[in-house]
């Protein structure tokens, strides 16, 4: 039988007991429709049956109707003027069905229009049901489809009974039963959770509601693995029977992903360093987070961050080059790491190690992530480790680092020049390279020793250049620890002290001549000069005589004054000592005048005064008054000696020492020699007295300088001052 009306014509069976009256219809019917008279019922899209035929096709159309439903199936009918009352009416004997079994009633004598326009109601009605009925069966095709093909499992449950009814493919996948074995089966024994109670009170919210919700359940599958579910539960209506839907969708997964996100979302929140996120979709590129880390290194907060891009940490002395790397890098899409100078909220500045990096999105940048370091620390090291460097690197005293076993692993160009050897010479040997067999094993086993016992070494020993050649050093040698107090590396210092070891053997030869040879020399002189004398009668050889004593006994000075010279070089200045000026300048006086009877001493001291000096300023102060009053040609030389706090830009933490006499003074080429620090064959001195003054006074801190006077000239000695009661 059809189901649905034709495309172009509506089928009309007509099933009418008396002959003339069935012509009579057909032919009004005729025109308009397909007509069909048969003793057996037809598919038809409406039946027009008369009152005395309806008792025998009642059950033949209600079966009809009852197999086409939802889709309306009419009967039109056709009853006679003079039917008893006992003949069927419109909504009578219908029974009680569901479907009623007569539609609409036309009552003889039928007129034509009356019965085409209830004809036409009827097949509205039907086309409308029957399109109705398409689209239901359209959309119950497409359920199915979902429902066989939907990833997540789907169960159908008999709300009563909590029994499955329906199951699709992706349930049995998920909980690892075949269908059959699912159907009929309750939820609880399949899904195998530990948590039946919410389980329950799942079903008895949708049941209430009409709805519910869960997430917090692991199921077990047939083959023992736990997953992770959300289930969301509906109720609906199926042939007077409610049903419960569950979507259960497997978050194994989604829930570990979101523990990972968690997970990491808590390190970058957390992570020691800033981490910040912009959007170079927004004007600017502005920032849209930043961890705690960000916040603790610039001293802004979140809101005071984020909306702004990240230059505001910039500052005066943010160099360029670096800046156009970050931007030159977002104009590439490209990472990059770069060290600038940034500053914080507080106007503080640091080194910021920063790298970006784009963060794509089917290939489009949709995001820069930041990375912030504070390596301010570390670039301070290696700022000091280049100036060490530098230092090292120009240092005159050679520079030799080790490792534990004394292999050379760097020298500085001054070892180079002392040695003879290059660096990369040196760094295929050890310190043996230098060894000039002078010392003995007992030296070298006390050297090593003592530095790996952690102590520095100190000695002068012998070394031997690259060609051959033997010389003195002063070495110093240290050990370098690690972290945990291990000793890694030495570091060893040698200055060259040749010269000096030879100025110092050139002075003690000097000194031994002067203070013996030339001592015994002039004794014999002195003691030849005497018998001469007691001999001599003649005036004039008595006064040769005399000349040779008078020089001899100045050549003895002199050697004791270069005795003198040589006491003073050998001594370090002083770093604690002083000098009260009172003392100095009273005991001054009482040689002085005992020493020289002829002439005239005074004393000035502005205030109490003392000196960082020792007992050899007694000595050079003495020497410069013996040496003014030697120039002087009075017949009552007078010297004045003031003590006073220095003027001009030194203040009150330097004294001057000033000597003064009448006389002409000290001659000019005497003092130029000791201005220009040198003695040439046509300028200068005549003895050691006013050098002594001036390395004495030069190793105390002071200086010297000869000034014009009234008369002659004055000497002006300054030195530094210390507090009377230090």
């Amino acid at each position: 039988m059809r189901d649905t009306p034709t495309d172009s014509i509506d089928r009309l069976q007509l099933i009418v007991a008396n002959e003339a009256d069935r012509e009579a219809i057909r032919t009004m019917l005729s025109e308009r429709y397909d007509v069909v008279i048969a003793e057996e019922l037809q598919a038809a899209d409406c039946y027009l049956v008369d009152d005395r035929s309806l008792p025998a096709y009642r059950e033949a159309i209600k079966q009809q109707k009852a197999e086409l439903d939802p889709t309306f199936q009419p009967l039109l009918l056709l009853r006679r003027e003079s039917a008893t009352e006992t003949a069927p009416r419109l909504g009578a004997d219908n029974g009680d069905d569901d479907l009623p079994l007569i539609d609409e009633v036309v009552t003889a004598p039928i007129d034509q229009a009356t019965l085409h326009r209830r004809l036409e109601n009827l097949l509205v009605r039907r086309r409308q049901s029957a399109e109705l009925t398409q689209r239901y069966a359209d959309i119950q095709t497409r359920f199915e489809r979902l429902f066989e093909a939907t990833n997540d499992a789907i169960l159908v449950l008999d709300a009563e009974s909590l029994l499955i009814t329906a199951c699709n493919p992706a349930a049995s996948d998920l909980l690892g039963y075949s269908r059959p074995t699912i159907l009929d089966t309750e939820p609880s024994e399949l899904l195998a959770t530990d948590q039946p109670d919410a389980l329950a009170a799942l079903f008895e919210d949708t049941i209430a509601a009409g709805d519910a919700w869960t997430d917090g359940l692991t199921c077990r599958t047939n083959a023992g693995e736990e997953r992770a579910i959300e289930i969301s539960a509906t109720t609906f209506e199926t042939s007077d029977e409610l049903s419960i839907l569950l979507s259960i969708r497997d978050i194994t997964e989604r829930k570990a992903y979101q523990e990972e996100l968690e997970l990491k979302t808590q390190a970058i929140d957390g992570a020691p360093i800033g981490i910040s996120i912009s959007d170079p979709s927004q004007p600017d590129n502005p920032l849209v987070y930043v961890n705690d880390g960000y916040t603790e290194l610039t001293c802004y907060s979140e809101s005071e961050a984020t909306g702004r891009n990240c230059r505001y940490l910039q500052g005066p002395g943010t160099r360029e080059e670096p800046v156009d790397k970050l931007r030159q890098a977002v104009d590439t899409e490209e990472p990059v790491t770069v060290e600038l100078r940034n500053y914080r909220k507080d106007g503080t500045a640091f080194w910021n190690q920063v790298t970006i990096a784009p963060v794509r999105n089917d290939g489009e940048v949709v995001n820069w992530v930041g990375f912030q370091e504070d390596v301010t620390e570390r670039k301070e090291r290696e700022q000091d480790l280049q100036l060490f460097r530098r230092a090292v690197e120009n240092v005159g005293s050679a520079v030799v680092i080790t490792d534990r076993n004394g292999d050379i692993e760097y020298v500085n160009p001054a070892f180079e020049a002392q040695t003879g050897y290059s660096r990369t010479e040196a760094a295929e040997g050890n310190t043996n390279l230098l060894a000039s067999g002078k010392q003995s094993d007992e030296f070298y086993e006390e050297l090593w020793e003592t530095i790996l016992g952690g102590e520095a070494w100190e000695a002068e020993l012998v070394n031997q250049r690259k060609s051959g050649e033997l010389y003195h050093v002063e070495q110093e040698i240290a050990p370098i620890e690690n972290s945990v107090g291990d000793i890694t590396h030495f570091v060893a210092i040698e200055t060259d002290v040749t010269d000096r070891q030879l100025r110092e053997q050139q002075l003690s030869v000097l000194n031994r001549i002067l203070r013996h040879n030339l001592r015994n020399g002039i004794n014999v002189i002195e003691g030849n000069a005497t018998l001469l004398s007691e001999t001599v009668a003649n005036e004039e050889a008595r006064r040769f005589v005399a000349a040779i004593e008078e020089r001899a006994t100045a050549l003895a000075a002199l050697s004791e004054k270069a005795s003198t010279v040589r006491s003073l070089f050998e001594q370090e200045p002083p770093t604690d000592a002083r000098y009260q000026l009172e003392a100095l300048l009273a005991a001054i006086t009482a040689a002085f005048e005992e020493a020289h009877s002829e002439a005239t001493i005074e004393t000035a001291l502005t205030e109490p005064l003392a000196v960082r000096a020792d007992s050899r300023l007694r000595v050079a102060l003495a020497e410069l008054l013996t040496t003014t009053l030697s120039y002087n040609d009075e017949a009552t030389p007078a010297i004045t000696v003031t003590a006073t706090p220095a003027p001009n830009n030194r203040g009150e933490e330097w004294v001057e020492i000033t000597v003064t006499d009448n006389g002409l003074g000290i001659p000019e080429h005497e003092w130029q020699a000791i201005e220009q620090g040198e003695e040439t064959q046509l300028q200068h001195g005549s003895g050691l007295g006013l050098w002594l003054v001036h390395w004495t006074v030069s190793l105390l801190g002071g200086e010297v300088r000869i000034e014009e006077s009234d008369i002659g000239t004055q000497t002006v000695l300054t030195l530094p001052r210390v507090p009377a009661d230090e």
